[in-house]
């Protein structure tokens, strides 16, 4: 009897999660927004499997604790990646180490903790969350839903006060890195102008590149015949665009989400969630007075 009620729950929630959309949407240090949220494997899935799940929270106490769950033969550090699969996962509580409900602010190597139930036997895992690196998140998820006032908080703005020119925009780093995308206004004399910067990287140096194309997710594209600028990084070229802004383009970004983007020939794929934070940022800098 046991057997036939967890193969019927089972069944129930493979149907109910195929009819759910999973998508892949890291959120770096807004992590809170995981609450509520379920989480699949990702099938491609390479990293973020050592010391990171545990059955118990005193194993989450200390930095690279072995006693993970469901261990690799080999690599007794290392969970099983297959043991995660075809699983569907609750973001129950998301807490600190301590066991306490986590706050939302965290330092750069106190990961937060999540509470991951099992849809089909409750079963509790405990996973280590690294918010630093997307590489090293091994789910998508179902969608999230932002809190648009929150985010408009994150806007930036100053004033010059030689010019009283009011100068306001998205945030400058995401996820410990500078944002792939930046949005900008100027109001002078009561009239505001709109500025899109983009960025990205390219193993190869090209000075004299030219244009810009954006996809959407719902197919459609928007292209400009700017100049691309180009500078050595660290390790790679990195490759930007500054872009001036009319009012039929504001509306645009303001609606659509951005799929991915090219820089003359090089290419950025931007996630769901960040697509979702684009636009919401879009809308509260139109609203800045």
């Amino acid at each position: 009897m046991k057997k036939i009620t967890i193969l019927i729950t089972l069944l129930v929630v493979m149907l109910k999660s195929n009819a759910q959309t999973f998508e892949n949407n890291f959120l770096g240090d807004d992590f809170m927004l995981y609450k509520g949220v379920y989480f699949k494997l990702k099938e491609d899935a390479i990293s973020g499997f050592n010391h990171v799940f545990y059955e118990d929270i005193k194993y989450c106490q200390s930095l690279y604790d072995k006693k993970v769950i469901y261990p690799e033969t080999k690599f007794f550090f290392r969970t099983e990646k297959d043991s995660l699969a075809n699983k569907i996962f609750l973001v129950d509580k998301i807490i600190s180490k301590n066991g306490n409900v986590h706050s939302g602010l965290s330092s750069l190597y106190d990961n937060p903790i999540f509470i991951l139930k099992d849809t089909v036997t409750k079963k509790i895992i405990y996973y280590k969350y690294d918010k630093q690196y997307e590489f090293n998140f091994p789910f998508i998820t179902t969608k999230i839903n932002f809190d648009e006032k929150a985010f408009c908080t994150k806007i930036e703005s100053q004033k010059d006060d030689f010019t009283n020119v009011l100068k306001f925009n998205s945030p400058i780093s995401n996820n410990y890195e500078i944002s792939p995308m930046i949005i900008y206004k100027e109001i002078n004399d009561s009239k505001s102008k709109y500025f899109l910067s983009l960025r990205t990287n390219g193993s190869t140096v090209n000075v004299d590149g030219t244009g810009v194309i954006i996809l959407f997710s719902d197919g459609s594209k928007w292209t400009k015949p700017v100049k691309i600028n180009v500078k050595a990084g660290k390790d790679n070229f990195i490759y930007t665009a500054f872009i001036n802004l009319t009012p039929e383009d504001l509306n645009i970004f303001s609606t659509k989400k951005i799929k991915k983007y090219r820089l003359y020939i090089y290419d950025e794929i931007i996630n769901p969630s960040d697509a979702d934070k684009f636009n919401i940022y879009v809308n509260c800098i139109k609203n800045k007075l």
